[in-house]
């Protein structure tokens, strides 16, 4: 088995055939990459695996990692290690001697917490006289992530609202690191036809701040501005509009 690893787009190098005989210290690594921000959860952060072969014979060997519950590779890296969870088995690597390989894998943890990933070979084709380096583990503590709410999804019902008619105004709340919706409360409503103040009352429905409005039936032809807001981890979020009545 021949397998290539890709450098950069323009080079690539090939690790040669093995040897199913002598001696290979061969060793693991895995790291932080070093431009990393602090691992927190629901944001996927790098890590760098590498894998190298001293001699003084080749050797071949499979690459496996070893995944905590609670955290998913993401993203495959050039050495062969797949997307999934628990034990990733990045394929059997053909080393000869003095090759030395990398690759990044991007991780993602659900939870805040602390997780040892650990890298290994298995099925070593070759006496290792170091066995120690045939493993290596990392420890990653992981924090929460700090939540910073936005509006999204914001909508106004019935779309060609009518005066005399119930106008629904409202939006949704999500962290906007992770997509994840967050409950909004406090709603507040206020709203214009021309010179005519519109009441509105606001609440949370289905996980979305809502204020309904009342345009009076002589407001037909004027314009309903105003103003929907709510509060989320604790940020005031606020959002104006404006709709032409039918």
């Amino acid at each position: 088995m021949v397998l290539s690893v890709s450098a950069s787009a323009t080079a690539s190098r090939t690790i040669s055939a093995r040897s199913d005989a002598g001696s290979a210290d061969v060793d693991v690594s895995i790291k932080l990459l070093p431009d990393n921000p602090a691992p927190v959860a629901g944001v996927p952060f790098g890590v760098d695996i590498g894998i190298g072969n001293s001699g003084p014979d080749s050797t071949s060997t499979h690459l496996l990692v070893d995944l905590p519950g609670g955290l998913t590779a993401t993203v495959a890296n050039r050495l062969g290690c797949p997307t999934g969870t628990g034990t990733l088995d990045c394929g059997l690597l053909d080393l000869a001697v003095e090759d030395s390989f990398d690759g990044e894998s991007r991780l993602l943890a659900a939870q805040p917490g602390s997780y040892t990933i650990v890298v290994r070979t298995s099925d070593l084709r070759a006496t290792d006289p170091n066995l120690a380096n045939n493993s290596a583990s990392l420890t990653v503590t992981v924090g929460a992530a700090s939540l910073n709410p936005v509006i999204r999804s914001f909508a106004i019902a019935p779309r060609k609202p009518k005066a005399g008619i119930a106008v629904k105004v409202s939006f949704a709340v999500a962290d906007a690191v992770t997509g994840g919706a967050l409950p909004p409360a406090g709603v507040r409503c206020s709203a214009v036809a021309a010179a005519l103040k519109v009441p509105g009352r606001g609440k949370v429905a289905a996980g979305r701040a809502t204020c309904t409005f009342h345009p009076p039936r002589n407001a037909t032809g004027k314009t309903l501005r105003g103003n929907i807001s709510a509060t989320a981890e604790g940020k005031r979020l606020k959002r104006s509009f404006a709709v032409r009545l039918r």
